[in-house]
């Protein structure tokens, strides 16, 4: 768009993910002027006042959103400016984007998508004024180790002993770094994956159950239920 240089104070974060061109956003409040290219990302936090303009013609997209989870290191890792993700995880958003966008019922996917990208700029820690430390190599092991075996039984005492840490220790490691427990941050990572399934694959709910590692068919749509209010069919139903 041909954006002249205009002062906007939203009640909702925003995320302009830039795929051509370039934009400027300024941030009065923090001094702080950002210019973001292609393959790159802009936040602007509720509540900041801020100048936006297009450096050159650019294109690219918008989500707005607004979280009850202001404390999450998530959202506390994410600063006012440019999120750089690797261009790996760039252009498989922005693919993912150009398909979302046209779907006349994305709410929900666009706010999986913000959500992603919170969650790997934490991981990644490019923000460089970023208010969260790199996770510790004991809660990154954990971490990775959870994402690659999903699929499996995961004995959270055993990766403790692995890690060379107590029960105990795995917990308070986890509660100070990633604001949650062991077996809390198993299950998020469980019902992402199942997520991601249940809108691009055509594998039957119990099959997807099987690969994100529930025990049954019935705790995994039990969990499900919990955490979105709705059954893992009528998800799938809805955002296709």
């Amino acid at each position: 768009p041909a954006l002249n240089s205009l002062t906007h104070k939203q009640r909702g974060n925003t995320l302009m993910l830039i795929s051509d061109g370039e934009y400027s956003a300024t941030f009065p409040e923090i001094n702080k002027t950002t210019v973001a290219k292609s393959g790159e990302i802009v936040l602007i936090p509720a509540g900041f006042e801020f100048t936006h303009k297009a450096v050159s013609p650019f294109s690219g997209y918008n989500i707005t959103f607004i979280t009850n989870e202001t404390s999450h290191p998530f959202y506390l890792a994410a600063v006012p400016g440019k999120i750089k993700l690797p261009k790996e995880q760039m252009d498989a958003i922005l693919m993912a984007m150009s398909r979302i966008s046209i779907l006349p019922h994305n709410k929900k996917l666009l706010e999986h998508i913000a959500e992603h990208i919170l969650a790997e700029n934490y991981l990644f820690c490019q923000n460089e004024s970023a208010r969260f430390k790199p996770l510790s190599d004991e809660v990154e092991k954990a971490v990775a180790y959870m994402r690659h075996n999903l699929h499996r039984k995961i004995d959270l005492d055993e990766l403790a002993k692995e890690l060379y840490l107590s029960h105990n220790g795995l917990i308070w490691k986890f509660k100070k770094e990633l604001d949650t427990t062991p077996s809390d941050y198993l299950k998020l990572l469980r019902l992402r994956s199942a997520k991601d399934l249940l809108l691009n694959e055509s594998f039957s709910i119990t099959k997807i159950s099987e690969m994100c590692g529930f025990s049954n068919v019935a705790y995994f749509c039990a969990v499900f239920k919990r955490q979105t209010e709705t059954t893992p069919l009528v998800y799938r139903q809805k955002q296709k």
